[in-house]
């Protein structure tokens, strides 16, 4: 626990630098304006489909016409929000992933790992396929979970546990592609153990706090740089010996 609390505590300290907070709310506000603008042009017709798939699929027959109509409308913009709400993040995640980690990376490294050396193990074809297959299955799991919403905290409780895998699996990759060679990051990938998972879920936490989920992915980019870089600086001493 120690060592999780050294690695928020690091990336809060470089989350202040000049050079991060001038990009700190760039990918949700980026998301935001993707999002908000195809929600201006299609959300009436996104909206009539997820009514009408309300009306055929769950609506009782037995209602009035007005409660009918009222509940159609709420039920229909209450899944149009639930649906915006994780794509913003998600998109959030993969702006960060593909523009900025390079730079958060080269900050962290420079403060905390100058003698840490760079073995390119990855690639921005590696970066963005590895993003494109972590929101894949991040979104047919969350798909397949939406209905457990309906019991309440056990619903948060799976929605917490995809967001830390879907956080470990994007950026673990991001934060090693530039020092780690192509073997060491497949090694580090798999020996992934309890502190990851559990600063992932940690710093998932973030999305769900108004404001704080501004900038919770760019720092989740440097946290989890911090701790890639000190599990390889680890790995590559323990090898030396």
């Amino acid at each position: 626990m120690a060592f999780i609390f050294e690695i928020l505590r690091r990336a809060a300290a470089d989350l202040l630098l000049p050079r991060v907070l001038s990009v700190m709310f760039l990918p949700m506000l980026g998301a935001l304006a993707l999002w908000g603008g195809l929600a201006w042009w299609f959300g009436g017709v996104w909206l009539a489909g997820l009514e009408g798939f309300v009306a055929e699929s769950l609506m009782p027959s037995w209602l009035g016409i007005s409660m009918r109509d009222w509940l159609l409308g709420f039920a229909g913009f209450m899944l149009l929000t639930l649906l915006l709400l994780p794509m913003i993040y998600i998109t959030a995640l993969l702006i960060t992933s593909l523009v900025f980690m390079p730079m958060l990376v080269g900050i962290v490294a420079q403060r905390h790992y100058p003698a840490l050396q760079r073995q390119q193990g990855g690639s921005f074809a590696g970066s963005l396929g590895n993003g494109l297959y972590a929101l894949s299955v991040y979104l047919v799991l969350w798909l397949i979970t939406l209905p457990f919403w309906l019991l309440g905290p056990f619903g948060a409780a799976i929605s917490v546990l995809l967001n830390a895998w879907l956080n470990q699996r994007m950026f673990l990759y991001d934060a090693l592609a530039e020092h780690a060679s192509v073997t060491e990051i497949s090694q580090l990938r798999r020996d992934g153990d309890w502190p990851l998972y559990l600063l992932a879920a940690l710093l998932g936490l973030l999305h769900y706090v108004p404001l704080l989920n501004f900038f919770a992915p760019v720092y989740m980019g440097l946290a989890f740089t911090h701790y890639s870089l000190a599990k390889l600086a680890r790995m590559r001493a323990s090898g030396a010996k």
